[in-house]
């Protein structure tokens, strides 16, 4: 079997506090078998088309699919701009759809080829819901209709939308009132992840951490930027919440250095950002060696949803799935097929071979490409 081509869509959604664009791999192969990917980067998806239609041409066409490894490893090696987002997002969405073949080609699973499932379920949970800026009362009522779709976790920003690196008296009492209005609405045995976006500097980040320790986070997540590992260090030595991070960095080696500085508690990178299910695999084992784990960022379509919830069910240090889903509009779940839906805040695990999708590429293509300005990328 060999590589014949590559396809690409993009298709949109939204959710109460942003817009999505989401692009679809699709490798072609000339036994009529197509692996579905994803590489979807919140904003320039155009060029990353370009990119990897570039890759196609010069490097995939006529490749075996089954060497998914070197592969990888040459599409990485090869080029100047390794590493960064635009690279290792296009990366993932053809490692993602290489997976996705191989499956398809055994007839079996993503995850069976990763050692098979631990559980028979994954517990998630949800984000999208809440209005951000919303007063603590509005949060707190839209945090008990999530309890009542079934939801046990639930992750929200509660810094509205104008703190960076320090953060006013009044805003921070604000944000406290949130957590605490939230905390009240869906009583102690919900979750509540506390999401940062890495706004603050070392000593403002502490200071709110310790705040809110009283109301019994499951994690504080991104509470300073990523480039600097001490920071981060700093944060956790202060704090006693959980330090998540992970959605802005790519590839092993960034991940490596969290885990060996002692930095982070749990590690959070995106399926269709970091490299892929084959990328994913080896920062899961590296966290495993620290008894660290991973629950991976997630804000993509079905097809990287999906594919993270079969490297979910195989990582034996697997905490929780972040799932959006529920919060977007309908067409989510109808344009690609296969999405296994929320119930008691689990998902069962997906079914089929290999990723085990279908895409409905006339509805995907009636939610075209929205172009994004800065502000309306969302969280």
């Amino acid at each position: 079997m060999k590589i014949t081509g590559l396809k690409i869509n993009i298709f949109s959604s939204k959710h109460k506090n942003a817009k999505r664009n989401w692009l679809i791999v699709r490798i072609q192969t000339d036994e009529g078998i197509e692996g579905i990917g994803e590489a979807s980067m919140l904003g320039h998806d155009p060029i990353v088309a370009s990119l990897l239609e570039q890759w196609a041409e010069n490097y995939l066409i006529g490749k075996n699919p089954i060497s998914g490894e070197l592969h990888w490893t040459r599409l990485h090696q090869d080029n100047l701009g390794r590493g960064g987002r635009l690279f290792s997002t296009a990366l993932s969405g053809i490692d993602i759809a290489l997976w996705d073949l191989r499956g398809k080609i055994l007839g079996v699973p993503v995850y069976e080829l990763l050692g098979g499932p631990y559980e028979n379920k994954l517990r998630v949970y949800a984000n999208g819901w809440y209005t951000t800026p919303g007063s603590p009362e509005q949060n707190a009522e839209e945090a008990k209709k999530v309890v009542s779709m079934g939801y046990t976790a639930m992750k929200f920003d509660p810094f509205g939308k104008v703190a960076y690196t320090t953060i006013t008296p009044e805003e921070a009492q604000l944000a406290e009132d949130r957590v605490a209005a939230v905390r009240e609405a869906v009583g102690p045995n919900v979750d509540i992840l506390v999401e940062v976006h890495a706004r603050f500097n070392v000593y403002t980040a502490i200071h709110l951490g310790q705040r809110l320790e009283k109301y019994n986070p499951f994690w504080f997540e991104e509470p300073v930027s990523q480039e600097n590992v001490s920071e981060m260090k700093q944060v956790r030595s202060k704090i006693n919440i959980p330090v998540a991070t992970g959605e802005r960095l790519y590839l092993k080696f960034p991940f490596f250095e969290l885990v060996r500085n002692e930095a982070v508690d749990i590690l959070q990178p995106d399926i269709c950002n970091a490299g892929g299910i084959t990328e994913l695999k080896k920062i899961a084992g590296m966290a495993e060696a620290q008894h660290i784990m991973m629950a991976p960022h997630n804000t993509n379509s079905a097809v990287g949803t999906v594919a993270s919830m079969h490297l979910d069910a195989a990582m034996p240090n697997f905490l929780i799935q972040e799932y959006h889903a529920e919060f977007y509009e309908p067409h989510y779940f109808e344009v690609v097929e296969g999405l296994p839906r929320q119930e008691d805040g689990y998902v069962d695990l997906p079914k089929g071979p290999g990723l085990g999708l279908t895409i409905d590429e006339d509805l995907m293509n009636s939610h075209p490409y929205l172009p994004l300005g800065m502000s309306e990328r969302g969280i």
